[in-house]
């Protein structure tokens, strides 16, 4: 029987949720799942990335920015080229895979404004034959920073040489140079490159030190020495840091810098003035679109470490076409075939909770316009790609002619065009759950309820800041050539603002089309940020006066600044020679620039998304959004990579996809810390008569009995799934290890607190009757999810006490009850079990509760010989999944251990909400053998029967035959053990 099918409501068609919904439907079985709908406003997807192809200019590329994708994105790598495997474009048809759809690029240039005026110099990555998108995960911490200190100490050599004979004094850092770099070139240690951390920081911060005194002299003298010098200095700088700030292992907590401001991280460290200021520096705070709002230091390093140690192939990747081809069109197909359905003209107006703003209830659309067929088709074909139009494909549309009329941009914030219709989706008819992709920009004016019931969402709209962007695009009638500097085509950063970052995009004239004949030999992009991240989004429609202001300033920018971009293409006064520009009307002078494309992105949900000193802790997580039955996408999340990239778009996307139970894995995710309290807990008050001792738990004397019970495996994946998946939200993920369970009964002689104040207390015997599900708790490695740790689960305890249900339930998160044991045994053999307790025989309003007999083991002499081995045991139960034995010999290794991990989940209803938990978690924690007296099989057949109770649903849960069933095998042991303290592998909050 297949379980209901929930329909997920996808709020907005950008990257996050267009990732999420391919998470959602990656297999048949989550097609089956799961009802997926797209709602967008407009008729593009791609949020912020989104491109056409303008029909009206030859069908030109028309982009919101300049996009540029970074050698380390494997997450979104992964998935594109996914996608394209699925999509099976025919040969010869164009951009059949990744690899077609995109082109290497290693340069790079950044301005720097000197006495002379201004002046780029370039750097070249190396390239090699690797490509990013095979799923393999990114290098660690660890490898990084020795790669960069590598890095340095090589660049150092290089810079040393060629001083070399300068002067004397240059020689005498030979020694401690070289001894540096084979240290690092023969690690001996965990320890980046071999060397502890403080030396090597130490060791690179001493040379630094001379380096610096001996040439301080000759950088105003020398421009390659000062460039030379600079990026050594940021190299070196980065390195002592990140060794000196503890960011060197696999604990590493970039998160906690995020107060500092990169700038005074960089000082802090011993950092000068010149490379602070240096273009350097400038180029990330204007490919951020930072500049003036400031970067959280612990993001700004580690996407530094990423882009410059952990690339594949190249450092860039440019796109053989806009983006919207590239990249959504190829998606759209794909989650179309799926059978994701897409909502075009769309509009999110609100979002209305419940009446105990506990949940989403309904969401209020504006519908812009009402497709004659039903369903809207979006892509038009140019040269024989799927492409997206410039204007909604007005002939779909029962409104087309008066749209074409009314000229009306349904995409903008500010569109007069009104809604032809308003539609509520309400819970439980067209969603169960919502995803919401909004960018951040616009949640004031579509969650203002939320806002109003949330004080962490409050403090994520106030500190969560974005950004007006402009981007520029020109089509000229003369070669590029060399842009900026000698190397060809570079991106060229650090430049005046606010046109501050340019490229050659040259390479897209063929794939626009353009013939010899129309004059068009070269293409340009321009992009910048506008204003700051505190600027307010305009309540009046700004973008007549925006686009005015922006042809003034490119007009001002061309005549004024181009000479030094693009040298080919200036008169001899140094302004741009208008002529250059492709115009097919004509035109004269300036008047040429309105053949070209301009565009300022100021909707609120065009805004790009900052992360400013201080804003990480109030993001939200995209499984943490305080309502039951909404989850987040977008850039704007807290993902732990909480930069605005398209990487944090997909990562986001991918763990919304999980929150809401697609298994999913994440290349390069970083572990979400807690924010610790600001003050000490609260001390435990002790209460007389509670008996919760505090742990750890010390067991004495134990006789236990183990009986292994043939269970379906499908169902212990769905009790995983409901009482730790679930409430784990994607944080980790557990599965059946194999299709049994344990039924454990022990008897301990003397139990008691291993705490030294408590233990004075006393002792309890005490007698525990569990089921036990065997799981791996999983982790993401090459090619998905893999195990990584064993653990136990007990999903029914019954115990003799309450001093051990207390303890139990209020520390760990046991679900123990207090029940009646009988037990009996013939030395070491059980003889006898019942367990009697409280049960409800149905759940109706009528039933009343009644103590009766919940389970009872017997044991008779004979039947078939006990398993000698554990691997014997798994081998016979394991052999119709795994004929060779080998699985079973290695799950055999791992039960073979003296301690076992127990995971729990942790709740207690609220007092107000009480359908709600005030406090829910995931425990782990490990009970340890201590001393081992004996342990063997029992011989005899062994019967557990069990009451058809709906309170009690052995059967149900976990996959037990109907009233009971004969052990596989039964197993003695007589122990000491201690119950460990546990600890948090995830908190709701």
């Amino acid at each position: 029987m297949h379980p209901p099918v929930e329909k997920i409501a996808i709020l907005g068609g950008g990257m996050a949720s267009l990732s999420a919904a391919f998470a959602l439907t990656h297999s048949p079985a989550l097609r089956e799942r799961y009802e997926i709908t797209v709602y967008q406003d407009g008729w593009l997807l791609g949020g912020k990335g989104a491109s056409v192809r303008n029909r009206e200019a030859h069908g030109r590329i028309e982009e919101h920015g300049l996009h540029v994708w970074l050698g380390y994105y494997e997450n979104a790598f992964t998935l594109l080229r996914r996608c394209y495997e699925e999509l099976g474009r025919p040969p010869g048809a164009a951009m059949r895979t990744l690899r077609d759809a995109f082109i290497k690029h290693g340069a790079i240039a950044v301005g720097e404004q000197t006495a002379r005026g201004w002046e780029h110099w370039s750097v070249s990555f190396p390239e090699t034959d690797e490509w990013p998108g095979e799923g393999r995960p990114l290098p660690s911490i660890t490898e990084s920073i020795r790669a960069a200190a590598l890095q340095v100490l090589r660049y150092a050599l290089v810079w040393w040489k060629q001083r070399q004979g300068v002067r004397p004094e240059f020689d005498g850092v030979a020694q401690q140079l070289r001894g540096l770099l084979k240290r690092m070139l023969s690690p001996r240690s965990s320890q980046p490159g071999g060397i502890p951390a403080r030396e090597l920081a130490d060791g690179l911060s001493s040379l630094l030190d001379r380096l610096r005194a001996l040439a301080r002299g000759d950088f105003e003298a020398d421009a390659h020495l000062r460039r030379m010098w600079i990026v050594l200095e940021f190299g070196a700088i980065t390195v002592i840091g990140i060794l000196r700030d503890g960011l060197h292992g696999p604990s590493a907590n970039f998160e906690a810098l995020d107060e500092v401001e990169y700038c005074d991280w960089l000082r802090k460290h011993g950092a000068s003035e010149r490379m602070v200021s240096s273009g350097l520096i400038r180029a990330f705070y204007h490919l951020a679109f930072c500049d003036g709002a400031g970067a959280g230091a612990g993001l700004a390093i580690l996407g530094m470490l990423r882009m410059f140690t952990c690339y594949r192939g190249a450092i860039f990747y440019k796109m053989r076409a806009g983006m919207g081809e590239t990249v959504f069109a190829p998606l759209y197909e794909v989650l179309r075939r799926r059978g994701v359905r897409f909502e075009f003209f769309h509009r999110v107006q609100r979002l209305e909770l419940s009446t105990d703003q506990a949940r989403i209830e309904r969401v209020v659309i504006g519908r812009q316009a009402t497709p004659r067929s039903g369903e809207y088709q979006p892509l038009i074909d140019v040269g024989g790609l799927p492409c997206w139009p410039e204007q909604p494909l007005y002939n779909q549309l029962v409104e087309g002619e008066a749209l074409a009329r009314h000229g009306a941009a349904l995409a903008s914030f500010w569109s007069q065009w009104p809604p032809v219709e308003q539609r509520t989706l309400h819970l439980g008819t067209d969603f169960h759950r919502v995803l919401l992709g909004i960018s951040a920009g616009a949640l004031p004016f579509i969650a203002s309820e939320l806002i109003a019931a949330s004080p962490r969402w409050q403090h994520m709209v106030k500190n969560v800041q974005t950004v007006r962007t402009v981007s520029l695009q020109l089509w000229v009638n003369a070669p590029i050539g060399p842009l900026a500097t000698s190397v060809d085509a570079p991106v060229t950063t650090a430049y005046q603002v606010p046109l501050e970052t340019w490229a050659d995009m040259s390479h897209l004239i063929p794939i626009e089309g353009w013939k010899k004949s129309s004059g068009v030999q070269g293409i340009l992009y321009a992009c910048g940020q506008l204003g700051h991240g505190s600027d307010p989004v305009s309540e009046s429609d700004p973008r007549a006066y925006d686009r005015a202001a922006l042809e003034e300033t490119a007009r001002r920018f061309l005549q004024e600044h181009l000479s030094h971009i693009w040298p080919g293409g200036a008169d001899a006064r140094g302004g741009l020679q208008w002529e250059r520009l492709f115009d097919p009307q004509g035109r004269t002078g300036p008047e040429r620039l309105r053949a070209q494309y301009l565009r300022v992105n100021a909707d609120p949900s065009d805004r790009y998304v900052l992360s400013v000193p201080g804003s990480q802790k109030h993001r939200i997580a995209p499984d943490a959004s305080g309502f039951e039955n909404l989850v987040l996408a977008g850039d704007w999340t807290r993902t732990g990579y909480d930069l605005g990239c398209i990487e944090a778009a997909v990562m986001s996307g991918l763990m919304a996809a999980r929150a809401l139970g697609a298994p999913v894995s994440i290349i390069g995710e970083v572990p979400r810390r807690h924010i610790e309290p600001r003050i000490t807990l609260p001390r435990y008050v002790d209460r007389p008569g509670e008996m919760s001792l505090r742990s750890p738990y010390v067991m004495e004397d134990v006789w236990m009995t183990a009986l292994v019970l043939q269970a379906q495996q499908a169902s212990l994946g769905a009790l995983l799934d409901k009482y730790l998946n679930a409430p784990a939200r994607g944080h980790v993920r557990y599965v059946p290890a194999a299709p049994f369970v344990v039924l454990a009964a022990a008897f301990s002689g003397r139990s008691f607190s291993g705490d030294p104040e408590h233990r004075r207390l006393g002792y309890m015997p005490e007698t525990d009757v569990a089921f036990w599900v065997p799981a791996w708790a999983m982790r993401s490695g090459k090619g998905g999810l893999i195990p990584e740790r064993l653990v136990w689960f007990l999903p029914h305890v019954f115990v003799s006490t309450g001093a051990a249900a207390a303890a139990g339930r209020e520390i760990y998160g046991f679900p123990k009850s207090v029940v009646g044991v009988q037990m009996s045994r013939s030395g070491q053999a059980l003889d006898h079990l019942s367990v009697e307790g409280e049960v409800l025989a149905q759940h109706t309003p009528e039933t009343c509760g009644t103590r009766a007999r919940i389970l009872e083991v017997t044991r008779r002499e004979g039947g078939t010989g006990a398993p000698s081995s554990i691997a014997e045991l798994l081998g016979g139960i394991t052999r119709p999944l795994d004929a060779s034995g080998a699985w079973a010999s290695s799950l055999a290794n791992k039960f073979a251990v003296s301690e076992v991990t127990i995971a729990f989940l942790k709740q207690f209803r609220d007092v107000q909400h009480t359908e709600r938990a005030c406090y829910q978690a995931i425990i782990e924690a490990k009970a340890t053998v201590r001393t081992l007296r004996g342990q063997g099989p029992i011989p005899g057949t062994f019967h557990v029967s069990w009451g058809d109770y709906a309170s009690h649903p052995f059967a149900a849960d976990l996959g037990l035959q109907p009233g009971g069933q004969q052990a596989l095998a039964a197993i003695w042991a007589d122990f000491d053990f201690v119950m460990e303290s546990g600890r948090e592998i995830f908190r709701a909050s």
